[in-house]
């Protein structure tokens, strides 16, 4: 159950669906399972998203295509999975010409049972391959 959030510049010249599977390709290498997909893209202009360039050591600075990425992940997710996701979503946009230092990462968690997916079912656990 990764949900993702992914933010960009509306003037940018990424493709979102490139992105899409990009990130998609990241979650099943990192062992979620194929049919789990939940994205929701958000394009801002530039009026709307600040940036600074640099932050916080960055060797040369950000572009306008600038992504941020909001990963909701279920609690307890081990540091490993989310050390090996991050590796592979910085891999797989890598190879659609997103420049690492233009990617903002971020994860947060929330407990499985504060959710559901649908048919008004609470969530439940998911098993997950190696």
């Amino acid at each position: 159950m990764p949900v993702f959030t992914v933010t960009l510049r509306s003037t940018g010249t990424l493709d979102k669906k490139r992105i899409s599977a990009a990130i998609h390709a990241a979650t099943i290498t990192t062992g979620y399972p194929h049919n789990d997909l939940f994205q929701r893209f958000i394009s801002l202009d530039d009026d709307s998203l600040y940036v600074d360039p640099t932050y916080p050591d960055l060797e040369s600075p950000r572009s306008a295509n600038f992504v941020l990425i909001e990963a909701v992940l279920s609690s307890g997710s081990p540091d490993a999975r989310k050390h090996l996701l991050l590796e592979s979503l910085v891999h797989e946009l890598g190879l659609i010409g997103v420049d690492s230092n233009d990617l903002m990462v971020l994860f947060s968690e929330i407990d499985r049972l504060n959710s559901s997916f649908g048919g008004g079912r609470r969530a439940s656990p998911v098993s997950m391959s190696q």
